[in-house]
């Protein structure tokens, strides 16, 4: 029997565009009658995955020193997919467990400088490593007289026992909080700030004992700069947050490792990449066509470094792209559209552009730097991963500036969270070379002459109004009182496809994929999902196309 070729275009390189590209282009199945030509378009000159990593020679050593940007780590337990297809392509990570430190920079009283104090020290491996004391706290039992020194030492033992066991009430109040049998009926529309005010301690005994002051003061100085700096926003999105995502992200990583590629994206991308037949970068597309003498097949037009180019012939469109980008790529396309266009197809594309208008994205800075006034002043206080929030004085001067939200080229508006993460050490770097950092979102400036590189990034974010407009792409399966969806639950929405899955109307698929087209937390696992779902449950059904992914 003749083999058919279905022709399908991949836009965009990041984790989704080359797990779609990757699952369509790898050869296998049971039936032999489709030959999928896949090419895959970027518009920078590298890989979007790796293309704003960076290296760094080690003195001696034949291999560069390949830093993430930004940084690629991923938890068990919320990363399912995602780590058993880094399994499925050999790719080998190791254990990660963070420590971490709580730190505010404030102004200095008597100068013009600035202070790095860290409130809190979390040893990581799952709370098991415990907390630590900070120096600022310890230096106050500090007294020239030995039996004030003794008396001043038992109360800042006796004040940080004290602090410690409100931090494990917070942090057990939080995990049974979390269990979905615990959470109310009407969590799936709740905001992280109308939560926490729901969830203060009530009752006599409570104000008695300060739970409620605790409890607030536990989301303010911990779980708001936390999540703040997994979702790269500012503190205020963190608060209009939908809750239900963030404690599935709590519930889910409990009690599991932190994980990082062994080699670093670079060998992700191209284990991914190695298969895809036709890459084509330096190209920014322009605009998608549909075909005038075929309604069935759309033209992609872009520009290149050496002029326009149109390739033509597709019958798929994967935008694996920013929500925000996608949408005048289909507006191109929905303008290219004849008359005598299918309705249904044409009415399906301007749905998807009013869904994706629904998702909001958020500006990113990160900077690799030796720059060592980003992190908490004193050394003994610094951790793996050092989160940094402003003095309130410091967001009221933001204010009043007449700057973009306080943003400058290499520094972002103080309501962010500072995080800055010291990076492990490879093997041959000298110990006289100055430590080097990978400082996201920057509320202070780093030295010029200590910054190494500076990528400027966007990060799409979860609001009340995106998490209704992902039914459009994504549908969840309905959540029990005991557990939550697994990996494999949930389907493609109904304005997947724009159509085709929909007795196969005339015109081509056109899917959207990436960390913002899935459920939860906008993160890697997102994109790995997305794309599987788009090519196993949307461009093979389509196509009749018999395989099964073995991971």
């Amino acid at each position: 029997m003749t083999s058919r070729t279905v022709k399908v275009a991949v836009i965009g390189s990041g984790l989704a565009g080359l797990t779609a590209a990757y699952l369509l282009s790898e050869s296998g199945g049971k039936d032999k009658d489709v030959i999928y030509e896949v090419h895959l378009f970027e518009k920078a000159s590298t890989l979007g995955m790796d293309s704003s990593s960076m290296s760094l020679p080690v003195p001696g050593e034949e291999k560069d020193w390949r830093i993430d940007v930004p940084m690629r780590s991923f938890q068990g337990g919320y990363y399912p997919r995602l780590i058993a297809f880094y399994k499925h392509l050999g790719v080998s990570f190791r254990t990660a467990d963070y420590s971490y430190s709580f730190a505010r920079l404030s102004p200095r009283q008597d100068s013009d400088g600035r202070n790095i104090t860290t409130s809190i020290i979390y040893n990581g491996r799952s709370g098991l490593a415990g907390v630590s004391m900070p120096s600022d706290l310890r230096k106050a039992s500090n007294s020239s007289f030995l039996l004030l020194n003794v008396a001043k030492r038992a109360w800042v033992l006796f004040t940080f026992a004290i602090v410690a066991m409100q931090l494990l009430f917070c942090y057990v109040r939080l995990l049974i909080l979390s269990i979905p049998m615990q959470r109310s009926v009407d969590v799936s529309a709740l905001s992280f700030g109308v939560w926490i005010k729901r969830t203060i301690p009530r009752g006599r005994i409570s104000g008695l004992l300060g739970l409620d002051t605790i409890w607030i003061d536990f989301a303010e100085n911990i779980l708001i700069p936390l999540f703040s700096a997994v979702c790269t926003c500012p503190t205020d999105d963190v608060k209009q947050h939908p809750v239900e995502e963030l404690l599935d992200y709590i519930w889910l990583t409990l009690g599991t490792h932190h994980y990082a590629a062994t080699n670093g994206v670079r060998d992700v991308v191209a284990r991914l990449s190695a298969r895809i037949p036709h890459i084509h970068l330096s190209s920014s597309i322009s605009g998608l066509e549909s075909d005038p003498q075929d309604p069935q097949l759309v033209s992609i037009h872009c520009s290149t470094v050496t002029g326009d180019e149109v390739y033509s012939g597709f019958q798929h469109i994967i935008i694996a792209t920013q929500a925000s980008r996608a949408i005048p790529i289909l507006k191109s396309y929905a303008s290219s559209l004849p008359s005598s266009t299918n309705g249904y197809h044409a009415q399906s594309v301007e749905d998807q552009i009013a869904c994706l208008q629904h998702f909001q994205y958020r500006p990113s800075v990160v900077i690799n730097h030796t720059d060592e006034s980003l992190v908490p002043d004193i050394a003994a206080d610094r951790r793996e991963l050092n989160l940094i929030v402003a003095h309130p004085s410091l967001l009221a001067a933001a204010k009043t500036e007449k700057s973009d939200d306080g943003w400058t080229l290499n520094k972002c508006s103080p309501t962010y969270t500072m995080a800055t993460h010291s990076l492990p050490i490879p093997k041959g770097y000298s110990s006289q070379l100055p430590p080097v950092f990978q400082t996201t979102n920057p509320i202070v400036e780093p030295r010029a002459e200590r910054i190494l590189s500076v990528a400027r990034l966007e990060r799409a974010i979860v609001t009340l109004a995106s998490k209704e407009a992902l039914k459009g792409l994504h549908v969840e399966k309905e959540r029990g009182w005991t557990s939550l969806s697994g990996p494999d639950e949930g389907r493609l929405g109904p304005l997947q496809g724009a159509g085709k899955l929909k007795n196969n109307v005339d015109g081509p698929g056109i899917w959207l994929c990436g960390s913002y087209a899935y459920s939860g937390i906008p993160l890697l696992e997102g994109c790995v999902v997305s794309a599987r779902h788009v090519i196993e449950q949307g461009i093979w059904v389509c196509e009749k196309t018999r395989r099964k992914i073995p991971w």
